[in-house]
């Protein structure tokens, strides 16, 4: 089932938390070339944060439908 794709311990879901912790460590260590980019260290964060909140958000509306 589709719905069933971020289970404890997936693959899936160590994939989007190495992404998301990947964003969050370039934001950090971004230098100015990244800030000359629309969106800059900020754009990343929020790249960041949507990786680590899909997969929970994915499973909650399994649950709920």
């Amino acid at each position: 089932m589709l719905l069933a794709a971020f289970e404890p311990a997936s693959k899936e879901l160590a994939i989007f938390y190495i992404i998301a912790v990947a964003c969050f460590v370039v934001a950090a260590f971004a230098g100015t070339a990244v800030g000359r980019r629309a969106g800059g260290s900020v754009g990343l964060v929020a790249i960041g944060l949507a990786f680590f909140v899909f997969p929970t958000m994915w499973n909650e509306i399994d649950a709920a439908f």
